[in-house]
């Protein structure tokens, strides 16, 4: 079973145990509260910059802005 553990590094939460179960662990755990000091194996981990760099590259694109009412 794995468990949350508070991580000595960074002071955010990790994990211990058996590591076949961390989907569940690590979306149980609030955003941003996550250490990444240690893998979390099996967990697709979203990339802050990535999310940050296409939202801010998709407003305004898709021509709305720009559309004329009749």
């Amino acid at each position: 079973m794995c468990y949350r553990v508070e991580c000595k590094k960074c002071g955010k939460y990790s994990w211990g145990g058996c590591g076949k179960h961390l989907t569940t662990l690590y979306a149980n755990i609030e955003k941003g509260k996550h250490c990444i000091c240690k893998s979390w194996p099996g967990v697709v981990i979203p990339s802050q910059n990535h999310l940050s760099e296409s939202s801010s590259t998709t407003q305004g694109t898709c021509g709305i802005d720009n559309y004329k009412y009749s």
